[in-house]
Order: C-alpha cells, then structure tokens, then sequence
C-alpha cells in the first residue's frame, strides 16, 4: 500500500508508452471517422468511450503485474460518496460531450430539466472557489444521486472519476470531514497513473488535430451541454465550454505541455 497525493507526471518514461500508443490510435480513429463522414456525435462518443475502456484495461493490467497478484484492496464501493463531494473533475471535451448525450438518450425531459437546475446551481456555487474552498464547502457533484450515493452516469464515466480511488474509507472520510483539497490517501499508483497516461494520449492526439481538449471543470460544463447541441461546433475547432477560474488555470499548463 501507497500513501500519497495522487497526480500525473507526463514526463515519467514508464508512462510514455501508454500516450504515444494512446495517442496514435485516436489519430487514426479521428482520421478513420471523418473520412466516413460520421456526425460529430458519434466521433466524440466513440473517442471517450475508446479511451476510458483502454485507461480501465490498461491501468488494471500494469497494476496486476506489478504487484505480483498482491494488489491494493481497494475500499471503493457502490454508496461510498465521499469524493462526490469534496472533488474537482476535470475532464476532457468528447467526455464532457458524451456524458451530455448519454443523459439526453436515457433521461426524460423532467429529469433533464430537474438535472439542469441542480447543475446550474452547483456551478454557481463552485464559481468564486479555489480548490480548497470547494473542499471546505462539500458541494456535491449534481451528476450523484443522492438518495443512493451512486454516480448517475457511471457508465461514462470520465478517466478522472474512474481513475481516484482509495484504499481506506476512513481516510477519505477524514479527508471529506477536514475539508482537504488534495489528500494524502492509501492508493495503487498504476491504477492512477496509466488510466490518466491513456486520457492524456487521447487529448495529444486531439490537440495535434486542433480540436480543444479540455479539460474542463464537469459540474459547471453541465448546465451548458445539456442545453445545447455543441458536438458540431466542437468538430469544426470551436472551443464550445465554460471555463472555471480553476480549469483555466489547468487549461494553460495543458495547451502548454499537449503543444
């Protein structure tokens, strides 16, 4: 077991095999789509969905070979909520997007208009927060459904929600309960690191195409998303999301190392 912050060093060597393979198959797939002419729906969805299943494949593989069949019991389970709370997604655009066409497939209106209210006052509330006052203020991510703890969209899901993940509940409890931003956790670092090394791969490939990327803080691009088509524009190089204080701010460190 690990103890420590959870983040991504893209210029790990270790790491580097899984974005530039990454990276190469969502060019040629991008490529691929265009030239069929597939809607710009269909592109985003099939680039998010390609790039979560790799992160959830790669990322379990490397952590089963280097643990040696002993890996981290994980404490993550359907109802535990807590980073819900206290969390910051930062996710990509075609997984933003997607996520907004999932709901609108599966949704009904009621529930859209219900999930939009919910989503424009959390993004309201996040707005003037930095990372710790997010932390500190427990908003929780109008994507969970609160009755049972469990994410409403789990099965898209982006990278940054399937790649936390945390070996004692009790830290994050403590962790939620303190209001801590960034917290010192017990975790499996491949299951982090080559899971965002996949997501990371991805946004290269894309930026290398001139599409935006991201990332983009999800709970104040869901009031957005949900009320408009925006895969089109996307596709035609537009940058179509909000950004927040802090995902501007994680958006410039991006454009600079994706260039």
């Amino acid at each position: 077991m690990t103890e420590r912050r959870v983040g991504l060093d893209h210029r790990d060597p270790m790491l580097r095999p899984f974005i530039e393979v990454e990276a190469k198959i969502v060019g040629e797939v991008v490529a691929e789509l265009k030239a069929e002419g597939a809607p710009a729906r269909e592109i985003a969805g099939a680039i998010a969905g390609m790039v979560q299943e790799d992160a959830d494949a790669g990322a379990s593989t490397m952590s089963e070979r280097l643990s040696g069949g002993r890996r981290l019991p994980l404490a993550c389970a359907p109802g535990c909520s807590y980073c819900c709370h206290s969390s910051t997604v930062h996710a990509s655009t075609p997984e933003i997007l997607r996520i907004a066409s999932w709901l609108k497939e599966h949704r009904s209106d009621a529930e859209l208009a219900d999930l939009k209210a919910r989503a424009a006052d959390a993004a309201a509330r996040i707005a003037p927060l930095d990372l710790g006052g997010r932390a500190r203020e427990k908003v929780a991510c109008p994507l969970l459904d609160s009755a049972s703890g469990r994410c409403s969209v789990y099965d898209v899901r982006p990278v940054a929600c399937r790649a936390y993940h945390s070996g004692s509940v009790e830290a994050c409890k403590r962790a939620h309960d303190d209001g801590e931003a960034n917290p010192v956790l017990p975790i499996d670092p491949p299951l982090f690191q080559v899971a965002h090394a996949h997501a990371f791969g991805m946004m290269t490939a894309l930026a290398s195409e001139g599409l935006d990327t991201g990332p983009y803080d999800l709970t104040a691009a869901l009031p957005v998303v949900l009320e408009r088509e925006l895969d089109e524009r996307w596709l035609a190089g537009e940058k179509v999301l909000p950004h927040t204080r802090l995902s501007e701010e994680a958006s410039v460190g991006y454009e600079l190392v994706l260039g």
